[in-house]
Protein backbone atom coordinates (compact mmCIF):
# COMPACT_ATOMS: atom_id res chain seq x y z
CA UNK A 1 0.00 0.00 0.00
CA UNK A 2 1.36 3.42 -0.92
CA UNK A 3 1.80 6.11 1.74
CA UNK A 4 -0.91 8.29 0.19
CA UNK A 5 -3.49 5.52 0.54
CA UNK A 6 -2.60 5.17 4.22
CA UNK A 7 -3.23 8.91 4.63
CA UNK A 8 -6.67 8.50 3.03
CA UNK A 9 -7.46 5.67 5.46
CA UNK A 10 -6.31 7.78 8.39
CA UNK A 11 -8.94 10.37 7.46
CA UNK A 12 -11.59 7.70 6.70
CA UNK A 13 -11.52 8.65 3.03
CA UNK A 14 -11.43 6.66 -0.18
CA UNK A 15 -10.77 7.82 -3.71
CA UNK A 16 -13.46 6.57 -6.09
CA UNK A 17 -15.00 7.89 -9.25
CA UNK A 18 -18.06 10.03 -9.58
CA UNK A 19 -19.69 10.37 -12.98
CA UNK A 20 -16.94 10.81 -15.57
CA UNK A 21 -17.50 14.00 -17.56
CA UNK A 22 -14.02 14.86 -18.90
CA UNK A 23 -11.95 13.03 -21.50
CA UNK A 24 -8.31 14.09 -21.38
CA UNK A 25 -6.28 13.17 -24.46
CA UNK A 26 -2.48 13.14 -24.38
CA UNK A 27 -1.50 13.27 -28.06
CA UNK A 28 2.20 12.67 -27.42
CA UNK A 29 5.44 13.69 -25.74
CA UNK A 30 6.99 15.64 -28.61
CA UNK A 31 7.55 19.24 -27.51
CA UNK A 32 9.56 22.24 -28.66
CA UNK A 33 10.55 22.92 -25.04
CA UNK A 34 12.36 20.80 -22.46
CA UNK A 35 11.02 22.26 -19.21
CA UNK A 36 12.69 21.46 -15.92
CA UNK A 37 9.36 20.83 -14.19
CA UNK A 38 7.83 18.48 -16.82
CA UNK A 39 6.31 15.36 -15.24
CA UNK A 40 6.32 13.58 -18.62
CA UNK A 41 9.91 14.24 -19.72
CA UNK A 42 8.48 15.76 -22.90
CA UNK A 43 10.89 17.39 -25.31
CA UNK A 44 12.20 17.75 -28.88
CA UNK A 45 13.76 14.29 -28.85
CA UNK A 46 10.63 12.32 -27.94
CA UNK A 47 9.02 10.15 -30.61
CA UNK A 48 5.77 9.20 -28.87
CA UNK A 49 3.04 10.82 -30.97
CA UNK A 50 -0.55 9.76 -31.60
CA UNK A 51 -1.25 8.28 -35.02
CA UNK A 52 -4.40 8.67 -37.11
CA UNK A 53 -5.77 5.22 -36.24
CA UNK A 54 -5.62 5.96 -32.51
CA UNK A 55 -7.15 9.41 -33.11
CA UNK A 56 -10.09 7.73 -34.87
CA UNK A 57 -10.48 5.25 -31.98
CA UNK A 58 -10.65 8.16 -29.54
CA UNK A 59 -13.15 10.11 -31.65
CA UNK A 60 -15.39 7.02 -31.73
CA UNK A 61 -15.08 6.67 -27.95
CA UNK A 62 -16.01 10.33 -27.43
CA UNK A 63 -19.02 9.96 -29.75
CA UNK A 64 -20.43 6.95 -27.92
CA UNK A 65 -19.83 8.39 -24.44
CA UNK A 66 -20.87 12.04 -24.74
CA UNK A 67 -18.37 13.82 -22.48
CA UNK A 68 -18.98 17.38 -21.24
CA UNK A 69 -15.36 18.42 -21.82
CA UNK A 70 -12.50 17.29 -24.06
CA UNK A 71 -9.05 18.28 -22.73
CA UNK A 72 -6.22 17.88 -25.26
CA UNK A 73 -2.68 17.93 -23.91
CA UNK A 74 0.88 16.74 -24.62
CA UNK A 75 3.89 17.42 -24.95
CA UNK A 76 3.00 20.26 -27.23
CA UNK A 77 -0.29 19.16 -28.83
CA UNK A 78 0.34 21.58 -31.71
CA UNK A 79 3.22 19.37 -32.89
CA UNK A 80 0.94 16.40 -33.53
CA UNK A 81 -0.02 16.34 -37.23
CA UNK A 82 -3.49 15.05 -36.37
CA UNK A 83 -4.46 17.86 -33.98
CA UNK A 84 -6.55 19.78 -36.53
CA UNK A 85 -8.37 16.57 -37.40
CA UNK A 86 -9.06 15.89 -33.71
CA UNK A 87 -10.25 19.45 -33.03
CA UNK A 88 -12.68 19.42 -35.98
CA UNK A 89 -14.18 16.07 -35.01
CA UNK A 90 -14.23 16.41 -31.22
CA UNK A 91 -15.68 19.93 -31.23
CA UNK A 92 -18.84 18.40 -32.69
CA UNK A 93 -19.18 15.83 -29.90
CA UNK A 94 -18.84 17.94 -26.76
CA UNK A 95 -19.96 21.31 -25.34
CA UNK A 96 -16.36 22.30 -24.51
CA UNK A 97 -13.05 21.45 -26.12
CA UNK A 98 -9.80 22.78 -24.69
CA UNK A 99 -6.18 22.61 -25.85
CA UNK A 100 -3.25 23.02 -23.49
CA UNK A 101 -0.45 25.09 -25.01
CA UNK A 102 3.03 26.18 -23.96
CA UNK A 103 2.42 29.35 -26.04
CA UNK A 104 5.86 29.55 -27.67
CA UNK A 105 4.95 26.87 -30.22
CA UNK A 106 2.10 29.07 -31.51
CA UNK A 107 4.56 31.65 -32.87
CA UNK A 108 5.44 29.49 -35.87
CA UNK A 109 3.72 30.79 -39.01
CA UNK A 110 2.35 27.36 -39.87
CA UNK A 111 0.37 27.42 -36.60
CA UNK A 112 -1.77 30.38 -37.74
CA UNK A 113 -4.22 28.06 -39.49
CA UNK A 114 -4.49 25.94 -36.34
CA UNK A 115 -5.20 28.99 -34.17
CA UNK A 116 -7.86 30.15 -36.64
CA UNK A 117 -9.43 26.68 -36.57
CA UNK A 118 -9.49 26.67 -32.76
CA UNK A 119 -11.09 30.12 -32.71
CA UNK A 120 -13.67 29.08 -35.31
CA UNK A 121 -14.64 26.08 -33.15
CA UNK A 122 -14.51 28.09 -29.90
CA UNK A 123 -11.78 25.87 -28.48
CA UNK A 124 -10.53 27.12 -25.11
CA UNK A 125 -6.77 27.60 -24.83
CA UNK A 126 -5.14 26.76 -21.51
CA UNK A 127 -1.69 28.31 -21.61
CA UNK A 128 1.34 27.59 -19.45
CA UNK A 129 2.83 30.84 -18.16
CA UNK A 130 4.81 30.08 -15.01
CA UNK A 131 6.06 33.48 -13.94
CA UNK A 132 5.91 37.23 -14.55
CA UNK A 133 9.68 37.24 -14.12
CA UNK A 134 11.52 36.72 -17.41
CA UNK A 135 14.61 35.15 -15.87
CA UNK A 136 12.56 32.66 -13.83
CA UNK A 137 10.51 31.61 -16.85
CA UNK A 138 13.57 31.19 -19.06
CA UNK A 139 15.36 29.27 -16.30
CA UNK A 140 12.50 26.77 -16.12
CA UNK A 141 11.55 26.59 -19.81
CA UNK A 142 14.52 27.73 -21.89
CA UNK A 143 16.14 30.92 -23.13
CA UNK A 144 13.78 33.30 -24.90
CA UNK A 145 10.61 31.46 -23.86
CA UNK A 146 9.24 34.34 -21.78
CA UNK A 147 9.26 36.78 -24.68
CA UNK A 148 7.96 34.12 -27.09
CA UNK A 149 5.08 33.48 -24.69
CA UNK A 150 4.29 37.18 -24.44
CA UNK A 151 4.24 37.45 -28.25
CA UNK A 152 1.84 34.51 -28.44
CA UNK A 153 -0.48 36.04 -25.83
CA UNK A 154 -0.62 39.27 -27.83
CA UNK A 155 -1.54 37.32 -30.97
CA UNK A 156 -4.27 35.41 -29.14
CA UNK A 157 -5.70 38.64 -27.70
CA UNK A 158 -5.65 40.20 -31.19
CA UNK A 159 -7.99 37.53 -32.58
CA UNK A 160 -10.31 37.74 -29.57
CA UNK A 161 -8.99 35.20 -27.06
CA UNK A 162 -9.41 36.45 -23.51
CA UNK A 163 -11.51 39.40 -24.65
CA UNK A 164 -14.96 40.05 -23.18
CA UNK A 165 -17.89 39.02 -25.33
CA UNK A 166 -16.00 36.87 -27.84
CA UNK A 167 -16.60 33.49 -26.23
CA UNK A 168 -12.94 32.66 -26.85
CA UNK A 169 -11.56 31.49 -23.52
CA UNK A 170 -7.90 32.02 -22.64
CA UNK A 171 -6.75 30.66 -19.29
CA UNK A 172 -3.29 30.76 -17.76
CA UNK A 173 -1.61 28.04 -15.71
CA UNK A 174 1.20 29.05 -13.37
CA UNK A 175 3.46 26.86 -11.30
CA UNK A 176 6.47 27.39 -9.04
CA UNK A 177 9.95 27.47 -10.54
CA UNK A 178 11.47 25.50 -7.67
CA UNK A 179 10.83 22.97 -4.91
CA UNK A 180 8.06 24.83 -3.13
CA UNK A 181 4.27 25.11 -3.17
CA UNK A 182 2.41 27.80 -5.12
CA UNK A 183 0.97 30.90 -3.48
CA UNK A 184 -2.76 31.56 -3.23
CA UNK A 185 -4.47 31.13 -6.59
CA UNK A 186 -6.75 34.10 -5.94
CA UNK A 187 -3.82 36.39 -5.13
CA UNK A 188 -1.82 35.11 -8.10
CA UNK A 189 -4.68 35.74 -10.52
CA UNK A 190 -5.14 39.28 -9.27
CA UNK A 191 -1.41 40.01 -9.56
CA UNK A 192 -1.01 38.47 -13.02
CA UNK A 193 -4.12 40.27 -14.30
CA UNK A 194 -2.91 43.65 -13.04
CA UNK A 195 0.69 43.30 -14.20
CA UNK A 196 -0.03 41.87 -17.64
CA UNK A 197 -2.73 44.43 -18.40
CA UNK A 198 -0.74 47.42 -17.11
CA UNK A 199 2.64 46.55 -18.65
CA UNK A 200 1.62 44.77 -21.85
CA UNK A 201 -2.12 45.21 -22.41
CA UNK A 202 -2.63 41.45 -22.19
CA UNK A 203 -5.93 40.06 -20.87
CA UNK A 204 -7.10 36.55 -20.00
CA UNK A 205 -10.13 34.84 -18.48
CA UNK A 206 -8.92 32.68 -15.59
CA UNK A 207 -5.68 31.71 -13.87
CA UNK A 208 -4.97 28.36 -12.24
CA UNK A 209 -2.08 27.84 -9.84
CA UNK A 210 -0.72 24.30 -9.45
CA UNK A 211 2.10 22.62 -7.58
CA UNK A 212 4.70 20.73 -9.59
CA UNK A 213 4.23 16.96 -9.64
CA UNK A 214 7.32 14.99 -8.49
CA UNK A 215 7.55 12.86 -11.63
CA UNK A 216 9.62 12.81 -14.78
CA UNK A 217 12.18 15.57 -15.27
CA UNK A 218 11.07 17.42 -12.13
CA UNK A 219 11.58 14.29 -10.02
CA UNK A 220 15.08 13.89 -11.47
CA UNK A 221 15.87 17.52 -10.72
CA UNK A 222 14.59 17.16 -7.16
CA UNK A 223 16.81 14.13 -6.57
CA UNK A 224 19.87 15.65 -8.25
CA UNK A 225 19.51 18.86 -6.24
CA UNK A 226 18.90 17.06 -2.93
CA UNK A 227 15.37 18.45 -2.61
CA UNK A 228 13.30 15.31 -3.18
CA UNK A 229 12.67 14.15 0.40
CA UNK A 230 11.97 17.67 1.66
CA UNK A 231 9.56 18.35 -1.22
CA UNK A 232 7.65 15.11 -0.67
CA UNK A 233 7.41 15.89 3.04
CA UNK A 234 6.14 19.37 2.19
CA UNK A 235 3.41 17.91 -0.03
CA UNK A 236 2.40 15.32 2.57
CA UNK A 237 2.29 17.89 5.37
CA UNK A 238 0.05 20.10 3.23
CA UNK A 239 -2.49 17.30 2.69
CA UNK A 240 -6.00 18.75 2.80
CA UNK A 241 -8.78 16.17 3.37
CA UNK A 242 -11.32 18.59 1.89
CA UNK A 243 -9.41 18.68 -1.41
CA UNK A 244 -10.01 14.96 -1.99
CA UNK A 245 -13.65 15.64 -2.82
CA UNK A 246 -12.85 17.60 -5.97
CA UNK A 247 -9.61 16.16 -7.35
CA UNK A 248 -9.78 15.92 -11.13
CA UNK A 249 -9.42 12.12 -11.34
CA UNK A 250 -12.88 11.69 -9.85
CA UNK A 251 -14.53 13.02 -13.00
CA UNK A 252 -11.80 12.50 -15.64
CA UNK A 253 -10.43 9.66 -17.72
CA UNK A 254 -7.10 10.09 -19.51
CA UNK A 255 -6.10 8.41 -22.77
CA UNK A 256 -2.51 8.22 -23.97
CA UNK A 257 -1.01 8.67 -27.44
CA UNK A 258 -1.14 4.88 -27.90
CA UNK A 259 -4.80 4.68 -26.87
CA UNK A 260 -4.59 3.23 -23.36
CA UNK A 261 -6.71 4.56 -20.50
CA UNK A 262 -5.53 5.98 -17.18
CA UNK A 263 -7.10 7.70 -14.18
CA UNK A 264 -5.12 10.90 -14.85
CA UNK A 265 -2.18 12.28 -16.81
CA UNK A 266 0.12 11.76 -13.82
CA UNK A 267 -0.69 8.05 -13.60
CA UNK A 268 -0.16 7.99 -17.37
CA UNK A 269 3.35 9.35 -16.75
CA UNK A 270 3.97 6.45 -14.36
CA UNK A 271 2.11 4.02 -16.65
CA UNK A 272 -0.19 3.00 -13.79
CA UNK A 273 -3.31 1.57 -15.51
CA UNK A 274 -6.80 2.82 -14.79
CA UNK A 275 -7.95 1.54 -11.39
CA UNK A 276 -4.54 -0.14 -11.02
CA UNK A 277 -5.71 -3.11 -13.08
CA UNK A 278 -4.81 -4.50 -16.52
CA UNK A 279 -4.39 -1.89 -19.25
CA UNK A 280 -7.51 -1.19 -21.32
CA UNK A 281 -7.38 0.23 -24.85
CA UNK A 282 -9.91 2.91 -25.77
CA UNK A 283 -11.17 0.79 -28.67
CA UNK A 284 -12.18 -1.93 -26.17
CA UNK A 285 -13.97 0.45 -23.78
CA UNK A 286 -17.72 0.45 -24.36
CA UNK A 287 -18.54 3.43 -22.17
CA UNK A 288 -17.29 5.70 -19.42
CA UNK A 289 -15.61 4.27 -16.30
CA UNK A 290 -18.33 3.38 -13.82
CA UNK A 291 -19.16 5.69 -10.94
CA UNK A 292 -17.89 4.22 -7.68
CA UNK A 293 -14.99 2.38 -9.30
CA UNK A 294 -11.59 2.71 -7.59
CA UNK A 295 -8.85 5.13 -8.67
CA UNK A 296 -5.21 4.01 -8.70
CA UNK A 297 -3.06 6.07 -6.33
CA UNK A 298 0.61 6.60 -5.56
CA UNK A 299 2.59 9.11 -3.53
CA UNK A 300 2.56 11.69 -6.34
CA UNK A 301 -1.18 12.05 -5.51
CA UNK A 302 -0.17 14.26 -2.58
CA UNK A 303 0.37 17.00 -5.17
CA UNK A 304 -3.34 17.12 -6.01
CA UNK A 305 -4.44 17.25 -2.38
CA UNK A 306 -1.94 19.79 -1.05
CA UNK A 307 -3.49 23.05 0.10
CA UNK A 308 -6.36 24.09 -2.17
CA UNK A 309 -5.77 21.00 -4.33
CA UNK A 310 -5.42 20.31 -8.04
CA UNK A 311 -8.88 20.28 -9.63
Amino acid sequence: MDHFNKTLEKHSLELTRRQTSILQINVGLLCNQECRHCHLDAGPGRRENMDLKTADDIISYAERCGFNTIDITGGAPELNPNLEYLVKALSKTTPKTMVRSNLSVLNKNKRERLVELMAKNHVAIVASFPSLDESQTDSQRGDGIFQASMDALHKLNDIGYGQNGTGLELDLVVNPTGAFLPPSQEKSEKRFREVLRKKSGIVFNHLYSFANVPLGRFRSWLKDSGNFDAYMEKLANAFNPCAVENVMCRTLVSVSWDGYLYDCDFNLARRIPMAGRKRVHVSDMEGKPEAGSPIATADHCYTCTAGAGFT
